[in-house]
């Protein structure tokens, strides 16, 4: 894997087998709302990634 190559997704055939079901869940406006309002637009922005990275998906640090 490259430096400013990054795998997203499980890491172990049990975390995949652990998080398959989310991908049925049916969310309402009311659930996204309520999302937002925990973790609004930009909170989880930071130092997780090189700068060259982050600028190839769009957004900066």
């Amino acid at each position: 894997m490259g430096a400013a190559e990054r795998r997203l997704g499980p890491r172990t055939r049990e975390r995949l087998t652990e998080a398959l079901p989310a991908a049925a869940l049916d969310l309402t406006a009311d659930d996204l709302a309520e999302i937002e309002k925990a973790v609004p637009p930009g909170a989880a922005r930071g130092d997780r990634c090189p700068p060259a990275f982050m600028a190839g998906l769009g957004v900066g640090n």
